[in-house]
């Protein structure tokens, strides 16, 4: 490559795309090779961000309840059974999904095997990215600073609702979109007409996002089941520097996998487990 090659590829700008939902992705194989942000803000991301902030060895999203179970009773001892169906913890689930379940006390040291309705389909669907990160309001600064450094087109996931749009996650990836540009500067960055969208409904809703939660579809149907103190956690923005990976089926932070790459263990794949 010659300089003038180098120079035009310096300033191309990068596109930023955006799913509402991980119903709108067809197949693993759309997300293969790509870089991908997976948002669920209430709660599945800013959960695991805090299991891993507070101890937890790692975690692993599982595409089944069934699956979950089996790589459990297979990880003697070391693993607990995370996750939610409808909110609720799943009858048998050592946790649920709320926030304040992941504290050092209960998750230091831990595997965690997580299921969620719309948070861990979304990490399914993203593990052959080149890249996948997990994001929530709480360590919205490291992510978007890796982002920037990374300097490559990328996606962001939003979980959604059911296989349809949620207002908190799509605020949430406004937010990420607003602070590259805020570190990037003007013509870094094209956006794609849903990001575009996102970035402006951030603008919205930007003053309160406490007040946000609140208003969206899930904040309501989680305070009506009794967690209404889970959305003051999610809403905390930059609460940890924390920066969550998915590579070979497993979330660790990204220290974590520099650390240890080779991740040789052996494990119940989600096959042979389903």
């Amino acid at each position: 490559m010659n300089i003038l090659e180098s120079s035009k590829m310096e300033h191309n700008p990068l596109q930023i795309s955006l799913y509402f939902s991980h119903d709108y992705v067809d197949s693993d194989l759309i997300l293969k090779d790509k870089n991908v942000v997976v948002i669920d803000v209430l709660r599945t991301s800013t959960t695991m961000i805090t299991g891993l902030s507070n101890g937890a060895k790692e975690i692993i999203p599982t595409d089944s309840i069934a699956s979950a179970g089996m790589i459990g009773r297979n990880s003697e001892g070391q693993a607990l059974l995370c996750g939610e169906k409808h909110g609720k913890i799943i009858q048998g689930f050592n946790l649920g999904n709320s926030i304040k379940e992941y504290n050092e006390e209960t998750v230091k040291g831990k595997i965690l095997v997580f299921h969620s309705t719309n948070g861990t389909p979304s990490l399914i669907k993203s593990k052959f990215a080149h890249n996948c990160v997990v994001l929530g309001f709480v360590n919205m600064e490291r992510v978007a600073r890796f982002l920037y450094e990374l300097n490559e087109d990328f996606i962001i996931l939003c979980a959604g609702k059911d296989g349809e749009f949620s207002l908190e996650d799509t605020v949430c990836a406004g937010m990420l979109v607003s602070r590259l540009k805020t570190l990037a500067g003007r013509g870094k960055y094209v956006l794609t007409d849903s990001s575009r969208g996102a970035s402006k409904l951030y603008s919205a809703y930007k003053k309160d996002l406490l007040k946000m939660l609140h208003d969206s579809e899930h904040g309501k149907y989680l305070i009506s089941i009794g967690f209404e103190d889970d959305l003051n956690e999610c809403a905390i923005v930059d609460k940890y520097d924390m920066l969550p990976i998915l590579r070979s089926g497993v979330i660790k932070s990204i220290e974590a996998f520099a650390s240890d790459p080779k991740l040789t263990m052996k494990r119940v794949t989600q096959k042979n487990a389903g």
